[in-house]
């Protein structure tokens, strides 16, 4: 008796459950987020760039869409080199027509599979003219070539 009963429940147990999860999905909406307050004109952009270093340089590059202007917000990247190099991380844009550079810094992780890694995680406020060129580059160790898997992350404004 005891053993039918439980049973029993546990039958009404998995009942209900699987009449809640088979429940039709209703959308709620939710408020706009305060980290987009103030920023309706605003549009989100996000670029890969894969770059590969030759003989201690490297670059990647993008036109920022006609327009409008560009806010870099935040810059991601993993580089690698030959196990004991250094590299420099440099991102060169365009603001009111004059080139501006920025260098981030760059964290060491180790030897990864054969490769010195490093990281970039970077938040910026770096700001790009429309129609002009964005580009990363990489400076590291002459020898043993090397790589980036970069990505650039920000939103567009109409240019002023």
């Amino acid at each position: 008796m005891r053993s039918s009963i439980t049973t029993i429940l546990g039958v009404a147990a998995f009942a209900g459950a699987f009449a809640t999860l088979s429940a039709p999905a209703s959308a709620v909406t939710l408020p706009k987020a305060a980290i987009t307050e103030g920023y309706d004109d605003a549009a989100p952009f996000s670029q890969r760039l894969d770059i590969t270093m030759t003989g201690g340089f490297g670059s990647g590059s993008f036109t920022v869409p006609a327009g409008v202007r560009l806010v870099i917000d935040y810059i991601s990247a993993d580089i690698g080199c030959i196990p004991g190099g250094n590299v420099l991380f440099d991102v060169a844009t365009y603001l009111n027509g004059a080139e501006v550079e920025s260098h981030l810094p760059v964290f060491n992780n180790g030897v990864i599979l054969g490769q010195q890694v490093y990281s970039v995680s970077a938040q910026t406020r770096i700001y790009a003219d429309p129609n002009s060129t964005v580009t990363i580059a990489l400076l590291g160790p002459s020898t043993g070539g090397g790589g980036s898997i970069t990505g650039v992350y920000g939103h567009v404004v109409p240019a002023p």
